[in-house]
């Protein structure tokens, strides 16, 4: 990860914290002025509450007010301008804190591949990168300031107190011993909730996108009740873990407000029968009016970093819950990132010699698989589900792991992690459509294209047929998902995508699945026209496929090539 190597971290060892604090510390300069600022605004209340007991303590002589006033204004400035500085520092940081996660996710995606998403749902891994990534803002921004805050703060109030009364001092040190042991029980209490919630909110992601995505089968199998019912019931978990995140914190900071309250009612007392020289013990220490107001008003300053920091300890939950989600799955695969192979200059051999396969971290290797896929010829890969069809496409791509045997591209063998994604065109059962307009999902594909090219590969893939002109031709809008497409015409746009590639070798995994007769007849068509100069293998269980293939493997049979 690039956030781990400016670090010198060991990918293959580190920790989830370590991913955290190597995330946090591209923030430092921010979180440096944050803190600093923070300082600076606390500090400023010294000379608020020196101006203010002086201020009375002259009122009550009858005697000019306008110094220890002014000292007080003044620092009530320095205390405003030093806080909306230290916000703005601090949204820097939270925002430098996301954007090193993001980068080091999209880094790791692009070094091993769209493999990397494998494991969860779309919508889960969606909210993983947005949700659970912002998560780490809080952690950063509010959490590791107020922490070193709440240490340094009060020690300085505790200073500034001593000079006006010690035992004062000495009173609100012995209050605040007790507070590590509470404030150590919310955080533990805190931290299981918010692996928790943050479980519902992925689980919420995934149950949405899954849904929206299929929002038209959903509605012609009169399942909206249905799934709706089951949408609430997601929500409402996600609503019941949120809640007791704020119980908890609503009951932390009651129990702190408390504490606070206690000594300082002490310090108010202690001050109020000195002041009326009524107390029943000798302290050696004589008090007076102005040193008396300083110490109360100084007193609950010296509380404030503690209490915000109970507040915060959701933003810490938040940070490691997501850090101890996010590091496993980037550390999932670190030794395996991708070497892709320069593009190949023409339709490829592929030869399986005795290759076995298997998932990464996978105890289940596939069967060994013998056979050869000729260029300009289509070559199927037939089978039941679990056979090892689209393991044998991925191998290709480098997400499946090659454990025994040989994969050899025109003769040469494919090493391990190595992939001819370069060389390649993947076409799934369901391509995958953007909102935007024809034109531009198919130029996804190569943005640097020139319009006449993907004018030329829509005409080449059939896209014309159904962009009509009187719709805007390519420059028709799609809804979101493609919604409006049929499957025959996804397929095209996909077809499209890959002649505008020009990839020599296109993998299809079962791509006419969703397919009445008529649009596998003309999808297979296309394919037999853009395949003159490709290699094709395409995984299906599709009789008609199988039958329009120049070769047939059966992988749940013997390892025998039936031919044309």
């Amino acid at each position: 990860m690039d956030g781990l190597c400016a670090s010198g971290l060991d990918h293959a060892m580190t920790p989830s914290k370590l991913y955290l604090s190597a995330w946090v510390s591209q923030a430092r300069n921010p979180l440096r002025h944050t803190l600093t600022l923070q300082v600076i605004a606390l500090v400023s209340w010294i000379p608020i509450a020196w101006g203010i007991g002086h201020a009375v303590a002259a009122v009550s002589r009858a005697q000019p007010v306008w110094l220890p006033l002014g000292i007080a204004v003044l620092g009530l400035a320095a205390r405003v301008l030093a806080s909306w500085l230290a916000d703005s520092a601090s949204a820097q940081a939270g925002q430098a804190t996301t954007a090193a996660a993001r980068r080091d996710i999209f880094a790791r995606v692009a070094r091993v591949g769209a493999g990397q998403l494998l494991g969860d749902s779309a919508g889960a891994r969606a909210s993983q990168i947005v949700d659970r990534t912002q998560k780490l803002s809080g952690y950063a921004a509010r959490w590791w300031p107020g922490m070193r805050l709440a240490v340094i703060g009060p020690c300085l109030i505790l200073v500034a107190v001593a000079t006006q009364s010690w035992l004062a001092a000495v009173l609100l040190l012995v209050s605040v011993l007790v507070l590590p042991v509470f404030i150590w029980l919310a955080a533990s209490e805190t931290a299981a909730t918010a692996r928790a919630q943050q479980a519902s909110l992925d689980t919420l992601s995934s149950a949405f996108q899954s849904r929206a995505a299929k929002f038209g089968l959903i509605r012609v199998f009169r399942a909206v009740a249905r799934e709706t019912a089951q949408l609430e019931a997601a929500a409402e978990t996600l609503r019941e873990r949120t809640m007791k995140i704020l119980r908890v914190a609503f009951l932390s900071t009651a129990v702190l407000e408390f504490f606070a309250s206690i000594s300082i009612a002490l310090v108010a007392v202690y001050v109020g029968f000195k002041l009326l020289g009524v107390f029943p013990f000798q302290t050696g220490e004589t008090i007076t009016l102005a040193e008396g107001f300083t110490v109360l008003v100084l007193v609950p300053e010296f509380f404030a970093p503690i209490r915000r920091l109970a507040s915060l300890h959701h933003d810490r939950a938040d940070g490691v819950a997501a850090a101890g989600m996010l590091g496993p799955w980037l550390d999932q695969g670190a030794d395996s990132s991708l070497q892709r192979l320069e593009p190949l200059p023409r339709a490829p051999v592929l030869t399986f010699d005795h290759a076995v396969l298997a998932y990464r971290d996978s105890a289940r290797p596939s069967l060994p698989f013998s056979f050869v896929a000729a260029p300009s010829r289509i070559t199927a890969l037939a089978g039941p589900s679990g056979s090892g069809k689209t393991s044998c496409l991925l191998a290709l791509l480098g997400h499946v792991d090659l454990v025994a045997g040989r994969i050899l591209v025109d003769g040469q063998p494919l090493q391990p992690g190595e992939s001819l994604s370069r060389s390649a065109a993947y076409l799934r059962q369901a391509p995958w459509v953007t909102e935007g307009t024809l034109f531009e999902n198919i130029a996804l594909a190569r943005p640097q294209a020139a319009r006449e090219e993907v004018e030329a590969a829509a005409r080449e893939a059939g896209v014309l047929t159904f962009a009509a002109p009187e719709r805007g031709g390519l420059d028709q809008p799609l809804a979101r998902f493609g919604g409006g497409l049929s499957g025959g015409q996804r397929q095209k746009l996909a077809l499209a995508r890959a002649i505008l590639r020009n990839a020599p070798l296109l993998l299809l995994d079962e791509p006419t699945a969703h397919l009445d007769e008529e649009a596998e007849t003309a999808f297979l068509q296309l394919l037999r026209k853009i395949g003159k100069d490709r290699t094709i293998l395409i995984a299906t269980h599709t009789e008609r496929v199988m039958a329009f293939a120049d070769e047939v493997i059966d992988l749940a049979g013997p390892r025998e090539v039936t031919g044309r």
